[in-house]
């Protein structure tokens, strides 16, 4: 699953740091912060693409990004996104479908959330798949809406550590507190 997550954020090695992916990255990021809260300060980088190495059809627009918090970097939590724009539904729906049922197989634990219309159509839909039973790191998840008849997102998640072995060490010992 590892290689194709990899594969889906363009063969970037996400096992580390993000200040790291962004130096081995080949895009032009923009760096940006936000106060959420005292002290606590969430971090982020953000890139436009318009083309995607495993994505076939044409791409409207993209924004790739790659976001943590002050807080979170104790156990290197941090989670990128991809936000890809469709010119049509049927282009959007394809790559969801494609996505899906390329990722469940990898999965331990999933989670499907749909939206319908008064006529009982999915105007969207998220799917969360989980890599462990009992962690929510790492997850990757697929959300499309189709509530704007102009525009046709596909919106990937993945949220991961890039200090996985202290972060399943402190799973672990909740567990046993519990």
């Amino acid at each position: 699953m590892e290689k194709k997550i990899s594969e889906l954020f363009f063969g970037l090695n996400l096992n580390q740091k993000p200040s790291e992916i962004v130096k081995e990255s080949d895009f032009e990021f923009e760096y940006g912060w936000t106060s959420v809260i005292a002290d606590f300060k969430d971090y982020s980088y953000t890139t436009e693409f318009k083309k995607h190495p495993t994505i076939k059809s044409e791409i409207k627009e993209g924004t790739f990004s790659i976001g943590f918090g002050s807080h979170d970097e104790k156990y290197g939590i941090f989670g990128l996104s991809l936000v890809i724009r469709f010119t049509n539904e049927y282009d959007q729906i394809d790559e969801y479908e494609k996505l899906k049922t390329e990722f469940e197989k990898y999965s331990s634990k999933t989670i499907i959330e749909t939206t319908q219309n008064e006529e009982y159509e999915v105007k969207s839909e998220v799917v969360v798949y989980q890599n462990e039973k009992d962690s929510e790191i790492p997850k990757i998840s697929f959300y499309f809406d189709q509530s704007d008849k102009n525009d046709f997102p596909i919106v990937i998640t993945f949220s991961t550590s890039w200090k996985m072995e202290e972060l399943r060490k402190l799973i672990e010992k909740q567990k046993k507190m519990e």
